[in-house]
């Protein structure tokens, strides 16, 4: 009896010993290596494009109001990256996409990476990318999509990256934030829209040369909080802003401007007679569309506007294909004075700092 069991014994461990060593012989599936470069990126957070859209306004809550109301789903998990030879190595479709990391060496210019998180929710790494140039070092926040091959930069207002976005509890928005380097208590705060591609849009923004923005917060999934200081941590205040309140707010008041505009300005005598331009505007929200005729002018920095409310004057700012007509400051000014409609930026110098009568037509 004590032979047979011996014998079954043996029999056992050459099964397992001859199991294993044919897991061990069978092929593993080499996944393809891809660098950063095969990822299609698109960038998001223009500070033109969210100054030509509603600001967020804040109102002061207390601190157990911010507490109490302050969600804290969709967060960002801290799921660990495996690293080998100084390289991130993440999984993205059947396929692995090496960053180099802070410890790898590279180039003036080129990006090193820090991974940040995971956040779950929208299946997205995030990594802080992190260049050098001129002694001067830089970086900007990244999500890469672990599911296909597509990468999301946020831009940041400022020269280091924006603070790591928090999602809304029904993942319709990021909210995110950012305290200026240089500038003591001058804060930023952005809004995006997630759209249903898993790409961003700006929403909303709010700045402030008041305080630095310690955290963001959302109350729901149309509520943003932030808690604040303006004595470098010693004490805080609490703050909170509707999204829904701004869109109805603002949005009433920018289609008095919708329809289509016309003014003509003489610029300066000539041989053959005097110079003008015709402009034509088409004003739609937040959108604008420029046409210009002119004679003995040039035309130029004809096509599409970014429009901002600023103390009731809108404000357009040049967005479309000609370089040399973007500018940090917006070209036109239009305000609404009684009945009629007053533009200020058309015409030569005689007239470009004055508010000249804009036509409204019915058509």
């Amino acid at each position: 009896m004590k032979n047979i069991i011996q014998i079954f014994i043996l029999a056992v461990i050459l099964f397992s010993c001859n199991k294993e060593k044919k897991a061990q012989e069978k092929p593993s599936v080499q996944k393809n290596i891809i660098d950063i470069k095969s990822l299609k990126y698109f960038e998001v957070g223009y500070l033109d494009k969210f100054e030509a859209l509603p600001s967020l306004e804040f109102s002061e809550i207390t601190r157990d109001e911010y507490d109490n109301l302050k969600s804290t789903s969709n967060s960002i998990t801290n799921s660990p990256l495996p690293i080998k030879d100084n390289n991130y190595l993440l999984e993205i479709n059947n396929k692995i996409l090496k960053l180099k990391t802070d410890e790898n060496v590279s180039k003036e210019g080129e990006n090193k990476y820090e991974y940040l998180g995971f956040y779950p929710t929208l299946n997205m790494y995030a990594f802080s990318a992190n260049s050098s140039s001129d002694n001067l070092g830089f970086s900007e926040l990244e999500l890469i999509n672990k599911s296909d091959f597509s990468a999301c930069r946020i831009i940041s207002v400022g020269d280091d990256k924006v603070e790591n976005p928090i999602i809304s509890p029904q993942t319709k928005y990021l909210v995110y934030h950012y305290n200026y380097v240089y500038d003591d208590h001058k804060s930023f705060v952005g809004v995006l829209k997630i759209n249903s591609d898993k790409t961003f849009t700006e929403y909303r923004s709010f700045s402030s040369n008041d305080f630095n923005i310690l955290e963001t917060a959302w109350f729901a999934e149309d509520f943003v909080g932030i808690k604040v200081t303006s004595d470098n941590g010693k004490t805080f205040n609490y703050y909170k802003a509707s999204l829904s309140a701004i869109n109805n707010k603002e949005s009433s008041y920018s289609k008095t401007f919708d329809g289509n505009y016309s003014v003509y300005v003489e610029t300066e005598a000539t041989s053959t007679g005097m110079a003008s331009i015709s402009y034509s505007f088409k004003i739609n929200g937040n959108n604008a569309i420029l046409e210009t005729n002119t004679y003995h002018e040039p035309i130029r920095c004809n096509g599409k506007y970014l429009i901002k409310i600023n103390n009731n004057i809108l404000e357009l700012s040049y967005s479309d294909e000609e370089e040399n007509c973007r500018s940090d400051s917006p070209v036109f000014y239009i305000k609404k004075e009684e009945n009629k409609f007053f533009i200020k930026g058309v015409g030569g110098e005689s007239t470009f700092y004055e508010w000249i009568l804009l036509k409204k037509n019915n058509n």
